[in-house]
């Protein structure tokens, strides 16, 4: 039979009705979803003080079955020009931006490009020699112990959100670091020195910027057409909500003129993080399967086999462990994924429930957003059959009323030594107050047995104390309900004006290049660094000072006693010496 006659053959009763029956399933009308309600007061009353037409707030997008069942604005994504917030508004995400850095590392090591076990010494050469020992895949997970280059620009007197400075500063000043906050692998100290170097780390292997490879191999192919690393700042952005911070008569415009990226700067949409959401369930990027999402998806881990715990070098107290720029943890029962992000007047949290196909995404353009927070208090709503029953303490958050007499016992000074920062308790007014420094305190209001929430701040910040009969233990503190530091109780030390006269002088880091100068003023000690305003350094305990917001002064004697220099510790940034000239 020819090809011809093959062509008008009948077809046979069975095939003919099995054609009908596909033309039939292909010709009838998709299936209509369920239309997204114009307002829930259950959720919207998350978000009621921003939903004004005189502040900044946030867009909120909530995802079930890779479709959004509701979506909303609340509050103006610019003050100037009244334009409203929209799901469609383009937002800063801070370091919710690490997931998508984390994914183009994933790419180049799935395709061969690159090994995760690389020594981070192959793409950064004219680094010292601890970068022979730090591996690819420890920066992913933060546990390379690289200090964070944040706090160093900090440390080196750019301490304005207005400040400049550029890639080439930044490596130059990591390059200069003679070594690193610990021994690589040994811990979990979250630095977004790595992140910044994940992007370079991208243009040497690929010849590509992070924004070009980004645009090809991630939002390109999944539609995220309203999303990129922003990695020039005059860079015009349709839709942009600007970036906000309160201040007494209303809110100023904050935002950045740094062109960095890597460990944030990505922009993007609730209606784009959709697309990104849809793609943890079926994979479009890379090879297409589904093992790109498990190398994503599963924590890192130590040298010692225990898990990367955020905030911790082990993981025995905490639930929370890190991914490729993801957090791997539990919220009342139920594993979730999630990051958030703060820069500058930006905030950012998106969380996702695998099991459940479920995520939330909050993105604000004010400081005091909030969106962990909020994300969570959304998922309460929508998950509460779901949920395990917040714990008792939690449940019995009432505000206590305690005399002054009551509030004295938990004054006092605290140290934490993970972390080497000082915390203060004072009562005045018939208040207790946590202090951070001359200018700035916060009220400890009592909801339980020795336990205290701290008010005005972005954050839940809980204070726990652990009471004998009649001293103070120890103090935790819990934020966002997971622990974030133990502080135990120290005796400040009163120090005259001679013994703090002999720690005056001028002092040198060759790691940051450059000099603070130690003095005397009004019988303090102050420290100054060009640029900026003197600071005060006050005594703790033995050889440690303490500047508020700055970080603790280590200092050293040499065997005629005599004062040599000093160690900072300060925060993602430790041992950083000071040599006295």
């Amino acid at each position: 039979m020819t090809m011809d006659n093959m062509l008008f053959q009948k077809p046979s009763t069975v095939l003919f009705s099995a054609l009908i029956a596909i033309f039939n399933l292909l010709s009838a009308p998709l299936p209509a979803s369920e239309p997204i309600p114009d307002s829930l007061p259950e959720v919207d009353s998350v978000f009621t003080e921003f939903d004004s037409r005189d502040t900044p707030g946030c867009a909120l997008g909530v995802i079930r079955d890779s479709e959004f069942i509701y979506r909303r604005g609340y509050g103006m994504a610019n003050l100037e020009y009244d334009i409203p917030i929209s799901s469609e508004s383009v937002f800063r995400i801070g370091s919710t931006s690490k997931q998508f850095t984390a994914m183009a590392i994933a790419l180049l090591a799935e395709s061969g490009r690159i090994s995760l076990d690389d020594p981070l010494s192959k793409y950064f050469p004219e680094f010292p020699g601890w970068a022979e020992d730090m591996t690819v895949r420890q920066l992913v997970h933060h546990t390379s112990g690289i200090r964070d280059y944040l706090t160093l620009a900090y440390a080196a007197g750019k301490t304005n959100d207005a400040d400049y400075f550029s890639d080439d500063w930044v490596i130059s000043l990591l390059a200069r670091q003679r070594e690193g906050n610990f021994p690589p692998g040994s811990q979990f100290l979250y630095s977004n020195s790595g992140y910044f170097l994940l992007a370079h780390l991208v243009k040497r292997s690929t010849g590509q910027s992070l924004k070009e490879f980004s645009e090809e191999h991630i939002f390109t192919p999944l539609g995220m057409m309203n999303t990129h690393f922003h990695d020039d700042h005059a860079h015009t952005v349709k839709q942009r909500a600007d970036g906000y911070a309160p201040i007494d008569d209303g809110f100023s415009i904050s935002m950045t003129t740094l062109d960095i990226v890597g460990d944030g700067s990505v922009y993007t949409t609730i209606d784009d993080l959709l697309l990104w959401d849809r793609n943890f369930y079926q994979n479009k990027l890379g090879k297409g399967g589904p093992e790109l999402i498990e190398l994503v998806t599963k924590a890192g881990q130590l040298s010692n086999g225990d898990k990367a715990a955020y905030g911790s070098g082990t993981s025995s107290a905490f639930s929370q462990f890190y991914a490729f720029g993801l957090l791997i943890e539990e919220y009342r029962g139920l594993p979730m994924i999630s990051h958030g992000g703060s820069f500058v007047g930006y905030r950012a949290e998106m969380i996702r429930f695998p099991e459940q196909h479920f995520s939330i995404a909050v993105l604000c353009n004010r400081s005091d957003g909030a969106p962990s927070a909020r994300a969570r208090q959304v998922a309460d709503h929508y998950l509460a059959d779901l949920l395990q029953s917040l714990a008792a303490t939690e449940t019995a958050d009432r505000e206590i009323h305690l005399d002054e007499t009551q509030l004295q016992r938990y004054v006092g000074n605290f140290w934490e030594a993970s972390q080497a920062i000082a915390a203060e308790t004072q009562v005045e007014g018939g208040k207790l107050w946590a202090v951070h420094s001359p200018d700035r305190r916060n009220e400890l209001v009592a909801v339980g047995n020795n336990r205290f929430k701290m008010i005005g701040l972005p954050s839940s910040v809980i204070v726990e104390y652990t009471m004998s009969e009649s001293d103070i233990l120890q103090l935790r503190r819990i934020t966002d309900g997971y622990p974030s530091g133990t502080f135990t109780p120290f005796t400040r030390r009163q120090a005259n004006s001679a013994e703090l006269a002999a720690y005056t002088g001028d002092y040198y880091s060759p790691e940051l290049d450059i000099q603070y100068r130690i003095r005397m003023a009004d019988d303090r000690l102050v420290f100054d660094l060009d640029g900026n305003k003197p600071r005060k350094l006050t005594a703790l305990f033995d050889e440690t000072f303490e500047s508020p917001d700055w970080g603790a002064f280590e200092f050293s004697r040499g065997d005629d006693g005599v004062i040599t220099g000093f160690k900072l510790q300060s925060g993602r940034v430790r041992n950083l010496l000071f040599s006295r000239q």
